[in-house]
């Protein structure tokens, strides 16, 4: 298994290399860079090397104090609640009438909250998107999230305007960051320095634009990035007596924190489909990951259980949260019939040139009458442009892909809140090549030190390193959302909700790699004085 690991992760860390000139290529093929390419790459070298010193020397400073762990909470509190107030206000600044996917759920929303009439909801979109909510189900959750919002807002304050959803979406990516700390608490819990490590993943997220940018975009993207995290400490809680022997107090313990994981899952995966690639990464790693019970029968069986008893929770929510919605009739069976799409069609989608958006696709599959006649389609049309590409053409697909998915640090957000209101900081989001650069710069440091992590991963399956811990279980999870936005549809917006379990990713190779080589230093340095 440890070989295996080895090489899956040597192989991801090769896939990142070539991410990483796919994104240089595309700078310098979509924007005229080309010596800034260089010094792009240089700057994103010495942030990560900063990184790994600035973590040594935190871990230092918390040493000093009497309650490592006290301290450290008491900065991230204040961390997390400055993050906040910068949130509210970068999301009233920015604040905008929404376009697109956001403005027609934003729309049919605030129509639904004014009567309750399902039937009037498609009266502010466009004639192509007449039964919207039946070919994108996944916006029904947010329709009615939406909805609620603005009912609630209403019956406190006789209006409706943006200004309520806006402050969720900021709760929403606010909660997300102290499930991002809590969770690096729990993996770094038994670890030296493990204060300082947790808080470090901290500082790192206080730095992502993310954060701050995508407070007005109250989209599914940002909305289901609590629950990506809700699921992903869950998980980690439920971990220590998955691994520990299998008896019934170990079982009762587990079930709780793995039906929450299932339940958080559910409900990200009916908000926003890419969720879903959490249930792999965490039934491949329940069954890599170390165990404390003796009988390798026993051990093998359980593990096979618990990975198939996640499943089946999460089957059982997201059937549960089906019905729920159901219930609203927002679409009915008719609809679905007519205008529900395959879910081929994405990766239908994403087969033409860099995989984005495609209305000529969206209307080919929408000019087919049933669910059965737009699966056959999608396919026909997904068997002709593979043959199309042949293999080389197909490398040089997912080269583009790639390019298109992972080079905009900003996460498109210039974009989606261009319109609204002249303002300075609205001016140096969308127009500023200063930030673009800052943005850049953050995002390259952390594919490099992504990419990094995976190369070190490959020294931890041998020696003395010989050890499957979370850190695997995060390179699972991002070697997941590359591969599926390599065959879905993308865009760089659909890496948000993921961004702080990238983050961590970030701060557990610059404090656990990065301080392992300094710990080999001052071994040397002790060795030396005591030689003296």
């Amino acid at each position: 298994m440890l070989n295996f690991g080895r090489a899956l992760q040597l192989g991801f860390g090769i896939v990142m290399v070539y991410v990483l000139i796919a994104c240089g290529a595309r700078g310098n093929d979509s924007y005229g860079l080309s010596w800034q390419i260089g010094l792009i790459a240089l700057g994103a070298l010495a942030i990560v090397l900063a990184a790994r010193r600035g973590c040594g020397a935190l871990e230092k400073r918390l040493g000093r104090c009497k309650s490592p762990q006290a301290a450290a909470d008491r900065v991230f509190i204040i961390m997390a609640a400055v993050m906040f107030a910068i949130q509210l206000y970068c999301g009233y600044k920015l604040t905008l009438a929404p376009i697109t996917d956001l403005g027609y759920t934003d729309r049919a929303a605030r129509q639904l909250a004014e009567n309750w009439d399902i039937s009037r909801i498609y009266e502010t979109m466009p004639a192509r998107h007449d039964k919207y909510f039946a070919i994108y189900p996944n916006n029904q959750i947010l329709l009615l999230l939406l909805t609620g919002i603005y009912k609630i807002q209403y019956a406190l304050t006789g209006s409706m305007n943006r200004s309520a959803p806006i402050f969720v979406n900021a709760l929403a990516l606010n909660i997300s960051y102290i499930y991002m700390y809590r969770s690096a608490k729990l993996m770094y819990k038994n670890k030296q320095g493990g204060a300082a490590k947790a808080l470090f993943a901290a500082i790192c997220g206080a730095g992502s634009s993310v954060f701050y940018t995508y407070v007005p975009f109250y989209y599914t993207d940002s909305l289901s990035m609590p629950f990506v995290m809700a699921a992903f400490y869950r998980y980690l809680r439920g971990l220590p007596y998955l691994k520990g022997e299998v008896k019934r107090e170990n079982l009762l313990r587990a079930l709780p924190q793995m039906a929450l994981c299932a339940l958080y899952m559910a409900l990200g995966f009916k908000m926003k489909g890419s969720v879903i690639v959490l249930l792999p990464a965490f039934m491949l790693y329940t069954a890599i990951a170390e165990s404390e019970e003796r009988r390798r029968g026993v051990r093998r069986l359980a593990k096979g259980a618990w990975a198939a008893v996640l499943a089946a929770l999460v089957i059982g929510f997201i059937a549960a949260a089906s019905i729920f919605t159901a219930a609203f009739n927002i679409a009915d069976e008719q609809d679905y019939a007519r205008y529900k799409f395959p879910p081929h069609h994405w990766i239908m989608m994403g087969m033409k040139t860099r995989g984005g958006y495609s209305y000529r696709d969206f209307q080919y599959t929408l000019n087919y009458e049933t669910y059965e006649e737009k699966e056959a389609a999608d396919v026909t049309r997904s068997a002709e442009r593979l043959e199309n590409f042949g293999f080389g053409g197909m490398v040089f697909h997912f080269f583009k892909k790639a390019a298109y998915t992972w080079s905009d640090g900003s996460y498109l957000i210039f974009y989606h809140i261009n319109s609204g209101e002249s303002s300075a900081l609205r001016e140096f989001v969308t127009s500023s090549k200063v930030f673009r650069y800052m943005c850049t710069l953050y995002h390259f440091a952390m594919l490099t030190a992504v990419t990094a992590g995976y190369f070190a991963g490959c020294d931890e399956c041998r020696g003395e390193k010989k050890k499957v811990d979370e850190s695997w279980l995060m390179r699972i999870i991002f070697a997941g959302v590359l591969v599926f936005f390599e065959l879905w549809e993308t865009r760089s917006r659909y890496l948000v909700n993921f961004a702080p379990i990238f983050i961590m990713l970030v701060a557990d190779f610059c404090n656990h790699d990065g301080l392992r080589f300094v710990r080999k230093k001052e071994k040397a340095t002790n060795k030396e004085e005591a030689a003296v």
